[in-house]
């Protein structure tokens, strides 16, 4: 691949990423819509996966059939470790968000930089380079400053737990997906992690640990639909393709505009504007990502695509 190819395909897996960055900025209201709508968050742990499986379903029988078709190692491990994950995340993110609100969920989060660039070299051989490493900490540091200057550090009534495991779990699916991504493909990734995930918190709510209801009303159908096709179908297909294309600790710290657009719908929508130190966060966030595009880092190249 020519030098010029290269720079392509980097721009466009960073494009994706942040695309799929900024629809997954909106699940958190999308959550607290569906919560005052009388649902709770175990029953959107469980639903909102499998409306997306669903919908991925219907996307690989439509233009993707060969997706369905893979080995059985694969299988087993897409299924059974993605779905691990998926599982995990889906349920630790939605009870976070529960327990102590939208802000400091996304920044307990955001530690998922701090996961991937800690496994990305062992056990991807993309060992980050010193200017990477530090623009990993200049965006962790931003989203910090984001989510202190929303007042969101003081945990009210909660606890950063789920929080925590939330972002430790959505940094272990990045590297899983950068794994498997350019083995299986984008959309056989994320299809049977997702079923997986579905299968995970399915098991715990058939033994009774995970009391799951369905939308009370029409209206809460129709934005349970619209938030896991734009957030799990959409966006995440455009975030495994991305992982094809760009190394996963690239892809980490541009994941972090998540909370650069949630805290712009917020001033602008909202009303919700933050003070200097959010808006200082914010800029640290855009230059921790504008600096990783530039900087090239020690990576190896993707697997083979079969």
């Amino acid at each position: 691949m020519t030098p010029e190819a290269r720079a392509r395909q980097r721009a466009l897996g960073y494009l994706e990423v942040i695309t799929a960055a900024a629809l997954w900025g909106s699940s958190g209201p999308f959550s607290v819509a569906l919560m005052r709508m009388g649902m709770s968050p175990e029953s959107l742990a469980l639903l909102r996966p499998v409306l997306g499986a669903v919908s991925l379903t219907a996307v690989a029988l439509l233009w993707r059939r060969s997706a369905l078709r893979i080995g059985g190692r694969e299988l087993l491990h897409l299924t059974l470790l993605g779905g691990a994950a998926v599982g995990v995340f889906q349920l630790t993110f939605q009870l976070s968000t529960g327990a102590v609100g939208v802000p400091t969920t996304v920044g307990l989060m955001y530690l998922s930089p701090a996961v991937v660039v800690a496994g990305s070299g062992p056990l991807l051989g993309e060992w980050p380079s010193r200017r990477t490493l530090l623009l990993v900490g200049l965006s962790i540091v931003g989203v910090w400053l984001v989510v202190r200057g929303g007042g969101a550090l003081d945990l009210p009534g909660g606890t950063p737990l789920w929080g925590i495991l939330c972002g430790v779990s959505y940094g272990s699916y990045t590297l899983f997906g950068r794994h498997w991504s350019p083995r299986c493909g984008p959309l056989a990734t994320i299809l049977f992690s997702t079923v997986g995930g579905c299968l995970v918190l399915g098991g715990a709510w058939a033994a009774g640990v995970l009391p799951v209801e369905g939308p009370p009303s029409g209206r809460a159908w129709l934005v349970l639909v619209v938030f896991s096709v734009t957030t799990m179908t959409v966006a995440a297909l455009l975030f495994f393709d991305a992982l094809r294309r760009i190394e996963a600790t690239r892809a980490a710290i541009a994941t972090t505009t998540e909370p650069v657009v949630a805290a712009l719908l917020a001033a602008f929508l909202l009303g919700q504007t933050l003070p200097p130190v959010g808006w200082l966060g914010l800029a640290l966030v855009v230059g921790g990502v504008a600096g990783a595009y530039g900087v090239a880092g020690r990576t190896s190249p993707p697997p083979p695509h079969v």
